[in-house]
């Protein structure tokens, strides 16, 4: 599978799970990979804040694979 990038501001953070609000206003679901560049704890930091995911999609599951996780400006 190719991985992807994509910025946005984390709305919400359940666990290893969170939503990402695109500029183009489009909601995705991701779930943290269990080799991500963070754990599950540091998540709660980034909500509300912009950052850019390096992901996987996930055909046939709601959620993406988000294997880095970046705060930028």
């Amino acid at each position: 599978m190719t991985m992807r990038s994509i910025a946005g501001t984390i709305l919400v953070v359940q666990e290893s799970r969170f939503r990402l609000l695109t500029a183009a206003g489009r909601g995705l679901h991701f779930l943290l990979a269990h080799n991500a560049n963070l754990e599950p704890q540091d998540l709660p930091a980034l909500a509300h804040r912009r950052v850019r995911v390096d992901y996987e999609p996930a055909p046939g599951l709601r959620a993406h694979i988000a294997h880095a996780l970046e705060a930028t400006p």
